[in-house]
């Protein structure tokens, strides 16, 4: 069966990207990543909970969320324990990162 050529319609993948349903989405699966992250129970040295921030972090072409350690003890966290990376994964997200040469 022979379809022809394939045209991406730019302007309606750009509206969609920008769409209340799929912020609506977006937010839903960044707050149960932040969920899955927090019940963990990973606490900084003062014996506080890990503090695991989610918000809204738009670009210019889409809508966007942001899970967050934002603590100094964040880094090594995720480092140690992948506490984001995991969280992710539970809620059946693909998480990549940076290769070797710095590429994602």
């Amino acid at each position: 069966m022979d379809f022809g050529q394939v045209r991406i319609d730019y302007a309606g993948v750009a509206e969609i990207l920008r769409s209340a349903e799929f912020e609506q989405e977006v937010r839903a699966a960044a707050e149960k990543v932040g969920e899955a992250a927090r019940a963990t129970g990973h606490k900084v040295t003062s014996g506080e909970p890990l503090p695991i921030d989610v918000f809204s972090d738009p670009n210019h072409d889409r809508v966007g969320w942001t899970v967050a350690i934002r603590h100094p003890a964040g880094l090594g966290m995720e480092a140690r324990y992948g506490v984001l990376k995991r969280a992710a994964e539970a809620g059946g997200l693909s998480v990549g990162g940076a290769d070797a040469d710095g590429e994602s």
